[in-house]
């Protein structure tokens, strides 16, 4: 059982930068908050450009978090949401890193992308609330 996902430089610079912004708890709440707005996506995270790209630590430039740091306490509710949205059963290695990091990579772009075209923690969060409906 693979105990630790390496982030790329991209998706860590981004973390970074959200951290800094919206200053929640942690790296980590805002990972588990960009594989919730991952999930609201209908396609498979790891399709890039047509291509699946499969995750590899040896190329991936950002930092080192550990299962607990990224799922806390409920590892096996991430898990079934993951399942549920691939419509079928995963392999352990094909959830984490793999898949789990491909969720944080494209969930970390979607927040990004939004923090810098509203710049406003209130009105970012609104509109992340209202995603849900």
């Amino acid at each position: 059982m693979i105990m630790r996902l390496r982030t790329s430089s991209d998706t860590e610079m981004k973390l970074m930068e959200l951290d800094r912004k919206i200053k929640l708890s942690s790296k980590a709440a805002i990972m588990r908050i960009a594989i919730a707005c991952s999930l609201k996506q209908d396609s498979d995270p790891r399709i890039v450009n047509g291509q699946k790209e499969s995750y590899d630590i040896r190329v991936q430039g950002g930092m080192d978090y550990q299962r607990l740091t990224v799922f806390g306490q409920v590892e096996d509710f991430y898990r079934l949401l993951m399942v549920n949205h691939l419509g079928h059963e995963i392999t352990e290695d094909e959830f984490f890193p793999e898949l789990t990091c491909a969720h944080i990579r494209r969930g970390v772009d979607y927040l990004y992308s939004e923090y810098r075209y509203i710049d406003d923690k209130d009105k970012f969060f609104s509109k992340l609330i209202n995603l849900s409906r």
